[in-house]
């Protein structure tokens, strides 16, 4: 269903407006998956339908009114029948919608569509305004753990499984790429890469294209565990070449006389490119905003890091799917900082071996030793100027967010002073640009 088919739907004034999202409950969940809920607004209240009789079984009334701990009742109460044109109900006040779709984000299971109404009666009309997946989501985190959502592209020939993965994380705007082959002695070895990087790299979303080789679909699925960890949809699309290097130089801002896919370096990895387009594809059907002014796709090298195969990170009680469960990383833990934190993780579960790096990162911790507390104490103050920095970037800072700017670069400019008083090591930012964009801050409140 395009865009236009959608609008004309909601526009369609010969249709109930039940039998209108009905429709459309059925078209999303055939797309997104079965964890597919609509919230209509409709007059002051943003409402979720559902039929449930020997005939039809569609729509989420009764899972919302459990989980959002709201009234469950019918389109028209004194009617008996549950139907198309009487729907179970569930609804919530649009003046506290936010909060109860923030609650449902945080289930990281659901993908909401919520279509708005503007203008006034007689001419009333609806739009599809947001489509929020756990993978898309950007203006509800409450952790400051990674949020990626993957693409896989997955091929089978000899019963040798292939695979080209990509991931964003759209509150950070990193990207990653990579690809794997099976080999004849390891025929699964492909699997068990991106099995390793869905953990290293922590996904809450996977969206999956089977190519015709693959002979059992359902069989990767369980071998990946895609079913039982993350919420995940079947995609069943391709994207051609001009289609991908349009998509490429739109996102990325590419101004050069290669092709966009030259230019990223995926000209002999066409896995990862459709891995890719498919992915950021995805995400414009979402919200377009939230993919603009990515950093470059980093095409992810396994030749600096130590190989972990057979679920090793889980086994060595590195990470574990138990939240409750006493890990290593949990141990080791003592940031004090979102970004120390996903930095902590990062490193932990890629173990380095470039013993340049190693070297060099054995003697900023011999200088730094001695300074821990004074460092500490500042870093305290510094919020996720990460993601603060991407909200400024895409235009979506909160105005009360503003202050966390202000004082995390205050922290950074004491940072910086003392690391350079001391000489620890040499900064990485500009002094000046740090002092002037604080300098701006003021001058505006």
């Amino acid at each position: 269903m395009l865009a236009t088919e959608i609008t004309s739907l909601l526009t369609d004034k010969k249709k109930l407006l039940a039998e209108v999202y009905f429709e459309l409950q059925a078209y999303f969940e055939s797309k997104y998956g079965k964890d597919t809920v609509i919230f209509m607004e409709i007059g002051t209240f943003f409402e979720v339908y559902e039929v449930n009789n020997e005939e039809l079984q569609i729509g989420k009334a009764k899972e919302m009114a459990e989980l959002l701990n709201i009234q469950l009742t019918k389109k028209n109460k004194s009617i008996v029948e549950n139907s198309v044109k009487n729907p179970l109900l569930a609804g919530v006040p649009a003046v506290s919608f936010e909060r109860y779709l923030a609650r449902l984000i945080q289930e990281k299971k659901y993908t909401a569509i919520v279509i708005r109404q503007k203008g006034v009666p007689p001419k009333l009309s609806r739009y599809v305004s947001q489509i929020i997946s756990p993978g898309t989501n950007f203006d509800y985190m409450t952790d400051n753990e990674e949020n990626y959502i993957a693409s896989l592209i997955i091929d089978q020939h000899k019963e040798i499984y292939s695979v080209g993965y990509s991931a964003i994380d759209v509150t950070t705007g990193k990207t990653w790429l990579y690809e794997a082959h099976g080999t004849s002695e390891d025929q699964s070895f492909a699997l068990d890469e991106i099995f390793n990087l869905l953990n290293v790299h922590k996904t809450s979303e996977v969206v999956i294209t089977f190519l015709e080789g693959v002979k059992n679909q359902k069989e990767v699925l369980r071998y990946l565990e895609i079913a039982d960890r993350f919420h995940f949809s079947v995609n069943n699309e391709r994207h051609k070449i001009a289609y991908q290097n349009e998509l490429f130089q739109n996102v990325y801002n590419i101004q050069s006389l290669l092709s966009p896919i030259e230019h990223l370096d995926l000209e002999r990895s066409p896995m990862i490119s459709e891995a890719l387009a498919i992915l950021v594809h995805f995400v414009i059907e979402h919200d377009y905003h939230i993919i603009q002014k990515l950093y470059r796709p980093q095409l992810i090298d396994n030749k600096r890091y130590m190989y972990l195969g057979n679920n090793a990170l889980e086994q060595l009680g590195i990470i574990s799917k138990d939240r409750d469960e006493m890990t290593l990383f949990k141990l080791m833990d003592k940031s004090c900082t979102a970004i120390g934190k996903r930095l902590l993780k990062e490193r932990l579960l890629n173990p380095l071996l470039e013993s340049e790096e190693l070297t060099r990162r054995y003697n900023l911790i011999d200088k730094v030793n001695s300074h821990t507390r004074t460092l500490d104490e500042t870093l305290r103050g510094i919020y996720d100027l990460e993601r603060l920095a991407r909200r400024i970037s895409l235009g979506r800072l909160h105005p009360f967010e503003m202050n966390y700017v202000y004082e995390s670069l205050t922290g950074v400019q004491a940072l910086m002073n003392y690391i350079k008083k001391h000489k620890i090591q040499k900064s990485p930012f500009s002094e000046q640009e740090i002092s002037e964009f604080i300098r701006d801050i003021q001058k505006s409140v």
